[in-house]
Parts: C-alpha cells; sequence; structure tokens
C-alpha cells in the first residue's frame, strides 16, 4: 500500500466521483480508476459500490477512510519533523565527574540560553563507561580522556588537560614512583576512569603494587587526600574549583604521563541536529 494511493482514493471519497477527483488531482480519470482498483485488489475488498455511473463508499472503504486519515496525518508529521531546522527534543551528554565540575557549566548554559525546548541530561561516569554507553545508544553524545580510536565513532578533540599527583601537606616530594611507600593507597574511581589507569601505568614503571581504594567523586577524593588516607591524580584545573585546595600539596607527573585529551565521542552513524548544536556551544 503506497501513500499515494491512499491519497487518491481519500480524493475520490472528498470529491464524490473519479473525475472531480481527477481534476483536484491534475491526473486524467483513467489513471485514477486505476489506482483505486490497484488498492482495491491489493486489499481484497471494493471499497466502493459502483451504481451505474455513481461511486458509493463501501463499508470497507468506510474503515479504511478513518486509517487513511490517520496514516497520511503521521506521514505529513514526520516529514515536517525531520524537515524543520530547530533541533528539538531530548538530548542526552555523557561526561568524566571532572569535566562535569570543571567546563560544562558555560557550555550548559550557552546551549539552553539558545535551545530551551530540548530536554539536557548529563550523566557523570567515567571514561570506560562512558564509552560503551555511547556504543550501545544509552547516551548520545560523550565526554571522555584519551579515546582509543574506533571506526564506530567520531572523535573531536576540545581539552587538553594537565594531570597532577596530589598528596596531603605532610607527604614528602613526589618525582618518581618510588618516592611513595611500598604499597602506597591510591585514591580514585573504578577501574574504568582513564586518569586511575594512567597513575597505576606510572607506579608500573617503578614496580609499586597500590592498594586503590575506590571514590565516587573529586571532591569527596580530594577530602580524602586533605586527610592524609592517600593519593590521587585529578585535572589542574580542578582544584580551581576545590574550596580547600591550601590543604593539598600537588606533586607535577613526568611530562610522558601528565597531558591528556578530553574528546567529545558520538556514533558516527547517529548525529543529530541537537547533537550538532550542542558541539557548536562547546567549541565556540
Amino acid at each position: 500500500m503506497e501513500l499515494s494511493d491512499l491519497t487518491i482514493f481519500k480524493q475520490v471519497v472528498e470529491s464524490g466521483g473519479i473525475t472531480r477527483a481527477a481534476e483536484k488531482l491534475n491526473r486524467v480519470p483513467s489513471n485514477v480508476t486505476a489506482r483505486v482498483k490497484k488498492l482495491e485488489d491489493e486489499l481484497g475488498t471494493s471499497l466502493f459500490l459502483r451504481e451505474k455511473n455513481r461511486l458509493k463508499i463501501s463499508a470497507s472503504g468506510k474503515r479504511l477512510l478513518e486509517y487513511a486519515h490517520q496514516i497520511l496525518d503521521l506521514a505529513q508529521e514526520a516529514i515536517a519533523e525531520l524537515q524543520q531546522n530547530k533541533p528539538t527534543g531530548v538530548l542526552t551528554v555523557g561526561a568524566m565527574e571532572a569535566v562535569a565540575a570543571t567546563r560544562l557549566v558555560e557550555p550548559v548554559v550557552r546551549f539552553h540560553q539558545a535551545f530551551p525546548d530540548i530536554e539536557l541530561n548529563i550523566k557523570t561516569a567515567p571514561t570506560g563507561d562512558l564509552i560503551d554507553r555511547v556504543l550501545m545508544g544509552e547516551v548520545d553524545m560523550a565526554f571522555v580522556a584519551d579515546p582509543p580510536s574506533d571506526n564506530r565513532l567520531c572523535i573531536l578533540p576540545i581539552y587538553q588537560e594537565t594531570l597532577i599527583l596530589v598528596s596531603d601537606l605532610h607527604h614528602k616530594i613526589i618525582k618518581k614512583p618510588t618516592d611513595l611507600q611500598l604499597e602506597p593507597t591510591l585514591l580514585g574511581f573504578s577501574h574504568s576512569c582513564a586518569y586511575r589507569t594512567r597513575l597505576t601505568d606510572w607506579l608500573k614503571q617503578g614496580n609499586i603494587i597500590a592498594k586503590i581504594v575506590e571514590i565516587n567523586s573529586y571532591h569527596t577524593l580530594l577530602s580524602c587526600v586533605a586527610a592524609g588516607m592517600g593519593v590521587g591524580v585529578v585535572p589542574q584545573a580542578l582544584l580551581e574549583h576545590y574550596p580547600f585546595s591550601q590543604k593539598i600539596q600537588t606533586h607535577p607527573l613526568p611530562a610522558k604521563w601528565q597531558k591528556s585529551v578530553t574528546a567529545i565521542i558520538w556514533r558516527n552513524d547517529s548525529i543529530t541536529s541537537s547533537m550538532e548544536a550542542f558541539t557548536q556551544c562547546v567549541t565556540n
């Protein structure tokens, strides 16, 4: 069943006959007759009662007419929705905890002011989890650290972060892994956190095996560091938003380990106008 056949059928009913419908549709009467006959053959029922030279809609035709109105209206609605330029709907953005705390405030404000009709949801999680959620379609796009190349993803580098090691004020200066205890306590997010992975890889250079305590937020992590419960690694920009940064001692990591790139990722088969609009608010 084609939409054009339903359009012709509907016009025949509204015009009261083939000739008038043909005039409205700018078609020849024989074409209109053939399209109605085609529709009847496809449905296996008569849509009109033919009395001499007049057509009268049948009971089956009346039932189809109800569906035809709904189908054609829905098709028009879909066309209008897909062709409109103004982004609408729901946009779900994933972000690392550090990005949500330091980088997203201004872009989110700009986006909400420019596109108030879009419902924006922010979900925080470590990098590894966010990549999985984007691939599974659970979030539309996400801010992640140092994402690996993946032909299913578009990857747009946005920020470069400087990572620093943090400890309490009484800890000795840390320049190399062996400056930590033999079994130091590391405070970090889950194993899918890119920053935690970077720190543990650095420690492996000195054959240091650490005890890891998982923390769910950076403010909690920094408070635990200040209390002397362990050491951790955070973006330097995060300390600018931490009210008790004077109680934290910072230690620069070697050049190989201190630079991290934050990128926006999304599935390359699922870009939408709202995602494009959000990306512009971040990059402008």
